[in-house]
């Protein structure tokens, strides 16, 4: 079995246990030595960054995505593999950690410009049934919340327009500390992402980074749960046949103007809320919309008016859609945005 030090730019050990792994982790928290050498200057975007995704079947083994091509090897531990890409000529590894199925983890130290561009043609090719997670801004201030967390303040997301202190939780990015000392090994600070990137900005301590990852997945794995509930469909109860299931209200904090275009633009199968749909009027300023999601391929139903979206999620359909679409348009239409069936 390949063992040794996790480099920048080095082949990953095949680890055998948990231990082996939390090893591997450790040498890639921290920018380590280049093969030539030299080591990384702090604030290089080479340290530890894990990205939580979201899938609907089992993780695939081999893939081609545009110009991406990915295949994934076992290493002594079934539930962690290694996941090897090629874009654009060069190779980038991830510790790919599937012991939940659902919401599978991928590890690295890559340079974030390249493993940010793999992990969003991974998450944004419908073919796959990959997605990433969508944390919202209530979300987002739960987790700094949550006991032994701590915010460290909010960043704009690149591309963002600044809205001012008080939307900073919409803007996509915070920082949120685990642990404390002055020895940089007892605790962690990260730049959590909204779309469930995990990058360590400072801090040493791989405990304390997956204790916030794993916080966050269990978090948003009972929200997808919750959404689900909600689902339209027919079930039996006391032998008669009801519709089960709601609605989710989505509510904004200013009026959408041309509502035309908006629809257009937000039902057009591209990011951020890859969604094709048909519309029709219902009356002056209201309409219908007959939708898929193109990550699960489902069927959903809209109503929108200039202050709400009305949204119905069928039987077959993805919690996870509904909150790409929360936090997409708290991201990219009205950082204000808020549904009261999420929280």
């Amino acid at each position: 079995m390949q063992t040794g030090r996790v480099t920048v730019g080095s082949r990953l050990p095949r680890v055998g246990t948990r231990a082996d792994l939390m090893n591997a982790l450790e040498d890639m928290i921290v920018p380590r030595k280049n093969e030539d050498g030299g080591r990384p200057p702090r604030g290089t975007p080479y340290g530890l960054k894990t990205y939580v995704l979201e899938s609907d079947r089992d993780f695939p083994r081999r893939f081609e995505s545009g110009c991406m091509q990915c295949e994934v090897e076992d290493t002594g531990l079934d539930a962690v593999k290694i996941l090897r890409a090629r874009r654009g000529g060069a190779a980038t590894e991830f510790f790919l950690d599937v012991e939940d199925g659902r919401f599978p983890l991928l590890h690295t130290n890559g340079r974030s410009e390249d493993t940010d561009g793999i992990v969003g043609e991974m998450a944004g090719d419908d073919c796959h049934t990959l997605d990433n997670i969508w944390l919202h801004s209530a979300m987002m201030k739960r987790l700094a919340r949550m006991p032994g967390n701590s915010s460290g303040g909010n960043g704009a997301a690149a591309g963002y327009q600044d809205q001012g202190a008080a939307d900073a939780a919409a803007r996509g990015v915070a920082r949120i500390t685990r642990g404390s000392g002055a020895d940089p090994r007892g605790f962690v600070q990260d730049y959590v992402h909204s779309t469930g990137r995990f990058a360590v900005m400072r801090g040493e301590s791989v405990r304390e980074h997956l204790r916030l990852v794993d916080m966050c997945r269990k978090e948003y794995a009972g929200t997808v749960a919750a959404v689900e509930k909600r689902r339209i469909g027919v079930g039996k109860r006391d032998g008669k046949m009801l519709v089960e299931g709601g609605q989710f209200d989505f509510q904004f904090a200013r009026n959408i103007e041309d509502l035309g275009a908006f629809i257009d633009w937000m039902f057009s199968s591209t990011a951020p809320f890859m969604m094709w749909g048909v519309k029709f009027a219902i009356e002056d300023d209201y309409f219908g919309v007959i939708a898929a999601d193109l990550h699960a391929g489902a069927r959903m139903h809209f109503d929108i008016a200039p202050d709400l979206i009305r949204v119905y999620l069928y039987k077959r359909g993805c919690g996870n859609t509904v909150l790409r679409l929360l936090t997409n348009l708290q991201m990219h239409y009205d950082a204000g945005t808020t549904c009261r069936q999420i929280g």
